[in-house]
């Protein structure tokens, strides 16, 4: 009998939900993550914002990023922290309703502190440290937009392929510990209507 190793998550020290048991309601039986162009074994942490489809049982993540370092009006490279979920092909987004282009490229090596996102054509928007991109479904001018989430990831799960991962539908967050998401245009979408989105510290 072969001995291997297995990474599990730990429990999040920073609490992301308020409350407990019937305060939080999970989407009914789970579903497998769709893992393609994540990087295997890395954490996706709880709070992240997925697109599920109860036919399927497949959740797909949409999170983002956060910016390392400010960023102007004209770049076409912005380093953002590490543990961001974007993959190359991914339109990058910062403002719904403003413009989002390609990841061409992602450069992880050149610090440990930061990765590297290269697009085609700059976002065209001076940026702040700590300011939140999100992958759009569309690319143009003036067409970013959000997906259609419908669910926050319950706790951190591990990236692996057919990872079954549980996603919260009713319930309170912490708004400002959902990583890469937040915003009020998150907040508006039909699928959060059940969400609480505490600005609480």
């Amino acid at each position: 009998m072969s001995i291997g190793m297995t990474r599990e998550v730990g429990v999040n020290s920073i609490p992301i939900w308020q409350g407990t048991g019937k305060d939080i309601q999970l989407a009914q039986g789970g579903f497998s993550l769709a893992a393609t162009g994540l990087t295997a074994g890395a954490v996706i942490p709880a709070g992240t914002g997925f697109v599920f489809d109860e036919a399927t049982r497949v959740a797909t993540l949409w999170g983002g990023a956060v910016l390392y370092a400010d960023a102007t009006d004209v770049a076409t490279t912005y380093q953002v922290k590490k543990g961001h979920t974007f993959v190359v092909g991914k339109y990058l987004a910062s403002v719904v309703g403003g413009k989002a282009y390609a990841i061409t490229a992602i450069d992880t090596t050149t610090s440990t502190l930061y990765d590297i996102l290269t697009v085609g054509t700059t976002l065209g928007v001076a940026l702040t440290a700590g300011a939140n991109f999100f992958s759009s479904t569309a690319t143009g001018a003036s067409a970013a937009a959000l997906p259609a989430i419908n669910g926050l990831l319950y706790d951190d799960t591990l990236a692996n392929t057919g990872e079954s991962v549980s996603l919260v539908i009713r319930g309170t967050v912490y708004a400002r510990r959902i990583p890469f998401t937040y915003s009020t245009a998150l907040a508006a979408l039909t699928g959060m209507k059940n969400i609480i989105f505490s600005q609480s510290k």
